[in-house]
């Protein structure tokens, strides 16, 4: 298995977050990275695993039938919930407005 080493420097309140998933060879991968560089959109786990020469993210894009397992804390999933619930709120009373 191929880690990936973000080499962060973690906020201890945001935590970590592993990702494992197969890569297009049939290999597994497992990318460890802070819990705000990862997110689940339109079918795919996306993260931020580093950082281009210009320093932008570079981002990687799963889709999920390769992810084997997310594993992160908690809190930030209850906080990631809680915010998009709020974003979706204020998107509503924007578009009803």
């Amino acid at each position: 298995m191929v880690e990936i080493d973000t080499d962060t420097e973690s906020d201890l309140e945001l935590g970590k977050a592993t990702i494992v998933y197969e890569t297009a060879t049939g290999d597994l991968e497992r990318a460890t990275v802070d819990n705000d560089h990862i997110a689940y959109f339109q079918g795919h786990w996306l993260f931020a695993y580093g950082t281009d020469g210009d320093g932008n993210d570079v981002v990687r894009r799963v889709p999920r039938e390769r992810v084997r397992h997310v594993e992160r804390s908690v809190e930030e999933i209850e906080e990631t919930f809680e915010t998009a619930v709020d974003k979706t709120k204020n998107t509503l009373e924007d578009l009803m407005n």
